[in-house]
């Protein structure tokens, strides 16, 4: 067993068929008994059968993988409601577990051009309450982003990819707020925000939202900065996971060419209270006791997905894939082609399981 206690990782990306074929060898060699595959076709466009991939590894892990979808978007502008309600009562049909979205990273905020609490969501997430559908909702980025000093090297290397400052962007507390009053119009619905909701800099804010927001959880995927933030208030910190056990879940954010690297300070960060360096963050193990880590690794989990892996229906799944080449015609002509090639990768994969 890599780590000290069973394990399930609620958010795992495989950006292509190449990937999703690495994801299968790495939650095999660390063991987990489940995990959760996250779609980002809605935030790169060109990634459009980026469901089917994450469908792949849910049906080559069965009862161990579960494939949240994501809905496809406009290159400019939200879809509409009725669109999203759509694509939404979609793949709770075919089977896929939940939704993940990307609408509050800002530079996808941006693009939408709506509020996250827009009506334009309402139905969707109506929907979502009444059928006990879990949503796993990035918003924000770390605080650094809207700072250029404050960035750290690694992200000043991507320039305009990741700095909000200037006023271009979306400020950090007013997506944040867009987001909290989500959970003021659908107070049934089960949402993680991943990455510490980039909260970690204001344990005030973080224990009034947990306080508020019963059906809120957070995961604690890096951004590292995170983990800085905790190791400067470390004693308040610490009291807070085990205060909040029940409320936060494991994610890593792998796959990615550093994974073995991230899982291991991933690990030193619940287990250990040794002091190190992740991506240029000094951070501190949180040493948390074992009834705390077992929350963290596996009991929240089971609360915000109180289900095994739905049967996907891979007839329609592969009618849906199909249908995919039509929004990819609708893209510019070099995502066009770049859109086709992960249907065609995709959907080989899936009728090989035949």
């Amino acid at each position: 067993m890599y780590f000290k206690l069973p394990i399930c990782d609620v958010h795992i990306h495989a950006w292509d068929m190449d990937s999703a074929r690495e994801t299968l060898s790495m939650v095999d060699e660390l063991g987990y008994e489940k995990f959760v595959m996250l779609s980002a076709a809605s935030y790169a466009l060109e990634a459009v059968g980026n469901n089917l991939a994450c469908a792949w590894v849910k049906l080559n892990r069965p009862g161990r993988g579960y494939a949240f979808a994501a809905a496809h978007y406009p290159e400019n502008g939200a879809p509409s409601a009725a669109d999203l309600l759509k694509q939404t009562e979609l793949f709770h049909a075919l089977g896929f577990d939940g939704i993940k979205m990307m609408d509050g990273k800002p530079n996808m905020r941006r693009r939408i051009g709506v509020p996250l609490n827009s009506p334009v969501f309402d139905e969707m997430f109506s929907f979502m309450e009444d059928k006990g559908i879990p949503l796993l909702y990035h918003v924000n980025d770390p605080w650094e982003f809207w700072e250029w000093d404050k960035m750290p090297e690694w992200a000043k290397a991507m320039g305009g990819r990741v700095y909000y400052g200037g006023g271009v962007y979306p400020g950090k507390r007013q997506i944040e707020d867009e987001a909290v009053d989500i959970l003021n119009k659908h107070p049934r619905l089960r949402v993680v925000f991943p990455h510490f909701f980039f909260t970690a800099a204001d344990i005030g804010r973080t224990k009034e939202l947990f306080d508020a927001y019963p059906n809120m959880s957070y995961d604690i995927t890096p951004g590292w900065e995170m983990f800085e933030s905790f190791a400067e208030r470390y004693p308040e910190w610490r009291r807070f996971f085990m205060d909040y056990s029940s409320r936060i879940l494991f994610g890593s954010d792998t796959i990615s060419g550093h994974w073995r690297e991230t899982v291991s300070c991933l690990k030193r960060a619940m287990e250990t209270g040794e002091e190190f360096t992740a991506f240029e963050e000094r951070c501190k193990g949180l040493d948390l006791p074992d009834e705390t880590l077992a929350d963290i690794y596996k009991n929240n989990f089971g609360r915000f997905i109180p289900f095994p892996p739905r049967p996907m229906d891979t007839a329609r799944l592969i009618a849906y894939g199909e249908s995919l080449y039509g929004r990819a015609q609708t893209l510019k002509e070099h995502s066009t082609q770049k859109a086709k090639a992960s249907i065609d990768e995709a959907l080989a994969a899936l009728k090989a399981m035949e």
